[in-house]
């Protein structure tokens, strides 16, 4: 049978109620650009949103898509940790095969914190071998094999991956071990700096098939995409770190950007709610200049500890 199931693609994202707004945002993103007109599958893995707000993340998506919601409690995370702009939900992407239909083999996990800006077609069909998971290589990976301890408690893995967007091969992840090896991990080093991405990269440790780094870009830090040609924008781009676009605080070069496609969905801010941003925007990039040399500023855009 073929990879894509007669054209369909399934597509799982995990978060909660907070999280209602960057769901609908990314989905849309990725429906916007099925340009190869496939039928694409979103199984959200969730936790505390109503049907209220299940119905108004789904009212945001263009046409007939189709969007599962798959009951995932946080609270049997509350024993691990996060950063702080990150959900307990996060670690949901380690129970992946257990609320899927049982003849899917294979699907694409995405982060809410990005934006689809290609026809994943080609991304859904890449070639995994034998490899349980296909993944982009994570910047950090230099910072990581360096021995000035920069980077001091992130396993030391051959190479280390982004776990913002994973293509999963279900019976080898489930035959490889992976989500027991994780949270194997987990457990011996819960506070490890990058949780559940850190378990991932230690249960596929060799073992991964490496994406093309188009399909989740990170430096979104000093890189205006709306600015770029269209056909050298990256197929995705990953807003890492708490660095979010949709932020006032973060000062983000995308932040008009993001918002175009916010403003699609049903969850688009009014005028004066955006009209109140612009003070705020002001002050926020008045205190960074007041309080942070630039020095400060370029370390952390090139070193930045950056979180799937």
């Amino acid at each position: 049978m073929s990879l894509d199931r007669i054209g369909e693609m399934h597509i799982v994202l995990a978060g909660d109620s907070r999280y209602a707004m960057q769901l609908a945002t990314t989905m849309r993103s990725a429906v916007e650009a099925n340009r190869s007109g496939r039928t694409l599958t979103f199984y959200v893995l969730c936790d505390d949103i109503s049907p209220q707000l299940r119905e108004r993340v789904h009212r945001s998506l263009p046409g007939p898509t189709s969007v599962r919601w798959v009951p995932v409690t946080a609270s049997q995370f509350g024993h691990l940790a996060t950063a702080n702009h990150i959900s307990p939900m996060t670690f949901a992407r380690l129970t992946i095969p257990d609320g899927l239909p049982p003849d899917i083999r294979r699907v694409l996990y995405l982060d809410a914190d990005l934006l689809v800006l290609d026809d994943l077609g080609s991304l859904w069909n890449f070639p995994m071998e034998d490899a349980p998971v296909a993944a982009v290589l994570d910047s950090l990976d230099p910072l990581i094999h360096r021995n000035d301890h920069s980077m001091a408690g992130v396993p030391r893995v051959e190479r280390y991956f982004n776990a913002g967007v994973l293509l999963i091969d279900i019976p080898r992840w489930k035959s490889c071990g992976v989500a027991d090896r994780a949270l194997t991990y987990l457990a011996m080093n819960p506070a490890s700096p990058f949780s559940d991405q850190d378990a991932l990269n230690v249960a596929c440790d060799g073992q991964w098939a490496t994406l093309p780094a188009r399909w989740n870009f990170h430096n979104h830090f000093e890189t205006a995409i709306e600015d770029l040609p269209p056909n050298a924008r990256p197929g995705i781009v990953h807003f890492v770190t708490g660095v979010k676009p949709w932020r006032p605080a973060s000062c983000s070069v995308n932040a008009s950007f993001y918002g175009s496609f916010r403003d699609r969905t049903l969850f688009a801010r009014t005028r004066f709610e955006k009209l109140c941003d612009v003070p705020k925007n002001c002050w926020y990039r008045l205190k960074r200049s007041l309080l942070r040399p630039a020095w400060r500023v370029a370390v952390r855009h090139w070193g930045a500890a950056r979180q799937s």
